[in-house]
């Protein structure tokens, strides 16, 4: 087995100070894992919110006997400027079973380590991850609510993570989830599957940043677009498989694309949307007041977002593809263009199994396979 470069993931957490009756503060700066890799790993991803890392290793590894390739601290307070670690680089670790670890600087912080095997052979990633990430890019957590609806979040995921959404709470009524966990065919740990259905109406698989708000008439939904980011990243990275069929279900303004080969889609904006400065082209109530953009698709009403004319929009990418049905998993990297130096307010991913899907146009069928999504910076 080949030793791969180092994975960094760097993480920051920031954590409310408290006042004592004596006016005396205290410190405020947390104690924990700030970067982490074991030896010949496929990934490794922090959680500050949940002080969890999860490693994932290659097929065969023995997850008893780890050897610690890199581990730095988040640091303590300037006046008492001491870690406890009980992990160094070099250290051989057993996550067979969850590993528990206590830091302390101001208090106690308590993490839990837990390592995982892949399903399939693969080469650990030469590209390691750095910087800002989105909770669950890997798609590796998955829910299902009702034992009828599908949520790509863990079951104890807190409000903060549950950032990536589907169509799913609006189609399962209809015994339709579009989107789901995949754990057969990936390229590490689970993977998500979205397709296209029909059932009534054409049902585009779809996997987006954002919240699903609810139906709109008998043929249409409302999104919300966006979730909390302030980064500015160079790109998105992942790994994908499409496997299209030809058009089968058209409106009228498509119905000269029946019979082509389906469309699938990945797209990233990157925005400062403010219900108060509302683009001229845009509905009242287009942003909401978290900054977050409503997409409404139904056959009476629509609502878009104007790619090319909207100045709230920072930077964009886009990547459309289709084509001969992929057998594998093929990397990609989405190149996000910036327009302007601004700092954005939300980021929004989407995934599409058909791409006009809004307009209730694709292929019946149509799978997109996504899986190990990270910015690179």
């Amino acid at each position: 087995m080949k030793n791969i470069g180092l994975l960094y993931i760097m993480a920051f957490a920031v954590l409310s100070s408290c006042s004592l009756k004596n006016d005396m503060m205290l410190p405020t700066d947390p104690a924990g894992i700030e970067s982490f890799a074991i030896r010949n790993q496929v990934s490794a991803q922090i959680s500050l919110s949940q002080n969890l890392i999860t490693v994932t290793m290659p097929k065969g590894a023995n997850l008893s006997a780890l050897t610690v390739e890199k581990v730095t601290y988040l640091a303590a307070t300037e006046l008492d400027n001491k870690y406890y670690p009980i992990i160094r680089e070099g250290d051989v670790l057993n996550l067979s079973d969850t590993l528990v670890v206590s830091f302390k600087s101001y208090r106690v912080f308590t993490w839990k380590l837990i390592a995982k095997i892949v399903e399939t052979e693969q080469e650990p990633d030469p590209d390691p991850v750095e910087g800002a990430q989105l909770y669950n890019m890997s798609f590796d957590d998955w829910t299902k609510l009702n034992d009828k609806t599908w949520y790509p979040y863990a079951e104890d995921a807190s409000g903060e993570n549950k950032i990536w959404t589907s169509a799913n709470p609006g189609i399962s009524i209809l015994g339709l989830n579009t989107t789901v966990p995949e754990e057969s065919f990936v390229h590490g740990g689970k993977a998500a599957r979205i397709y296209s259905d029909y059932k009534v109406k054409f049902a585009a698989g779809t996997l987006f940043t954002g919240e699903f708000m609810g139906l709109k008439g008998l043929s249409g939904a409302e999104i919300a677009w966006g979730v909390p980011f302030s980064e500015r990243p160079k790109s998105l990275k992942g790994y994908f498989c499409y496997k299209p069929v030809p058009i089968d279900r058209t409106d009228a303004a498509h119905s000269d694309m029946k019979g082509q080969t389906d469309v699938g889609q990945i797209q990233v904006i990157l925005a400062d949307w403010d219900a108060a400065n509302l683009y001229e082209g845009y509905a009242e109530g287009a942003i909401d007041d978290k900054g977050r953009f409503h997409v409404i698709t139904s056959n009476t009403t629509s609502q878009f977002v104007d790619f090319e004319n909207d100045p709230a929009i920072i930077a964009y990418a886009n990547y459309e593809f289709s084509g001969e049905t992929m057998e594998n998993y093929e990397a990609f990297e989405l190149e996000i263009k910036y327009r302007n130096d601004r700092t954005p307010k939300v980021v929004v991913i989407v995934c599409a199994s058909s791409r006009y899907g809004d307009f209730f146009t694709g292929g019946t069928g149509s799978t997109l396979y996504v899986d190990d999504f990270s910015f690179v910076y």
